[in-house]
């Protein structure tokens, strides 16, 4: 959820290369600290990853092995309450989330608000996406760029939303304001555009049903399918898509069956 904010004592271990096991449920996974300006280079999970230290935090960049840049778009990923971009990466295994999709894109895990009282890090996409290029040597990404933000991940996703290169936006367990300016995101697509808006939902499912509700030609599925087939017919199309959780909040991203199969159906496109 995203109601309860941390101690000060829990908030000064964030970051720190010994996680403070006496705050849960921050995540506890121990991870080395990166100055700004440093950039890490391994592969990993059948692709390329870099981690940038950057003056607004860690930024986490995986390319997928394949990757055609002219034709690829961006996945823009961002953490909830309670862990960082690093903790994220292990915890979640985002890396091998990203892989499963097998979509061609630039993934990138910017840091975001770790409670209800930090501003969003990254106040806009050009900064953070000039960061990438920077570092990586990479081309900007010329496709779709969807954004997807699991629990309070959702704050940093409003704040994005008159940018017009978004196309989708995915909330993980995410929808716990914001509904009006979602759907007006929504409903202001430029015409021949394809914006779509996607929620996953266990403890926000009552947002969720009633934006479905209030939108015309919504889609919703009684639980997320699997990995196999996946998304199909007018779920796989519709501007609304509501998936009603089976995965309590944090499986909704531990568990690895759900992002996958929402990336496997966005704009975005296949691994060649």
């Amino acid at each position: 959820g995203v109601a309860s904010p941390p101690a000060p004592q829990a908030l000064a271990s964030v970051g720190s290369a010994t996680p403070d096991r006496s705050q849960p449920p921050w995540s506890q996974t121990p991870v080395p600290l990166l100055g700004v300006g440093e950039v890490e280079r391994t592969e990993r999970d059948g692709g390329t990853a870099w981690r940038i230290g950057t003056a607004r935090g860690v930024v986490a960049v995986w390319r997928p092995a394949g990757h055609a840049p002219r034709a690829a778009g961006a996945v823009i990923y961002l953490h909830g309450y309670f862990t960082t971009v690093d903790q994220a990466i292990a915890d979640h295994r985002l890396f091998a989330q990203f892989r499963e999709s097998g979509r061609d894109a630039l993934f990138v895990v910017p840091e975001s608000p770790a409670w209800n009282g930090e501003d969003p890090v990254w106040p806009g996409l050009d900064p953070l996406l000039d960061e990438v290029a920077d570092a990586t040597h990479l081309p900007r990404p010329r496709g779709p760029i969807v954004v997807a933000a699991h629990s309070g991940g959702f704050r940093p996703a409003l704040g994005w939303l008159g940018d017009p290169r978004i196309e989708e936006v995915l909330l993980l367990d995410g929808l716990y304001r914001g509904v009006d300016r979602f759907r007006a995101w929504l409903d202001a697509a430029p015409r021949g555009t394809r914006r779509r808006l996607v929620l996953v939902s266990d403890e926000t499912l009552p947002n969720a049903e009633a934006l479905a509700a209030a939108e015309p030609g919504a889609v919703s599925l009684a639980s997320v399918p699997p990995i196999d087939p996946g998304l199909a017919g007018d779920a796989r199309t519709a501007r609304l898509l509501l998936l009603r959780s089976q995965y309590p909040h944090m499986a909704i991203v531990e568990a690895g069956q759900v992002l996958p199969v929402l990336l496997r159906a966005s704009h975005l496109a296949a691994l060649r």
